[in-house]
């Protein structure tokens, strides 16, 4: 990445990265988007809590790594990018994994196929529309 280029232009490459590395994952994607609602159920409050700080460390790195390639964020403003990155991610893999029933669907009516969504790039335009609204705020 072009560390001169615009705030706008190295917070677009930040979220293609972000999102490229995350459909390299699939069995990551997975995990994320049953954290909340399946993972963090029926375990002891040891377990979640010791859970929740290695989460809280995961996401204070992935800050960081955000706030290297966009310095125009303080650490507070990263680690909400980061947060918010796995927010959406999870939320995105569920609804890019349809069922074969969803997939029967979408082929035999086209106006259902167009809310088929790609994984890759929703999560990129997601993760856009995430960093520039944190940089707008500022």
């Amino acid at each position: 990445m072009d560390d001169g280029a615009p705030v706008a232009e190295r917070a677009d490459r930040v979220a293609a990265v972000l999102a490229g590395s995350l459909a390299a994952r699939p069995v990551l994607c997975d995990l994320i988007s049953a954290q909340a609602a399946v993972l963090e159920r029926n375990v002891s409050a040891e377990v979640a809590a010791q859970y929740k700080r290695a989460a809280i460390a995961n996401v204070m790195e992935l800050g960081r790594l955000v706030g290297e390639r966009v310095p125009e964020l303080d650490a507070h403003h990263a680690g909400r990018v980061a947060a918010g990155t796995l927010l959406v991610t999870g939320a995105i893999w569920t609804h890019a994994q349809p069922s074969a029933a969803m997939l029967a669907a979408y082929e035999a009516d086209p106006e259902l196929a167009a809310l088929r969504l790609d994984f890759t790039a929703t999560l990129r335009e997601m993760l856009q529309v995430l960093l520039a609204g944190v940089l707008a705020r500022g």
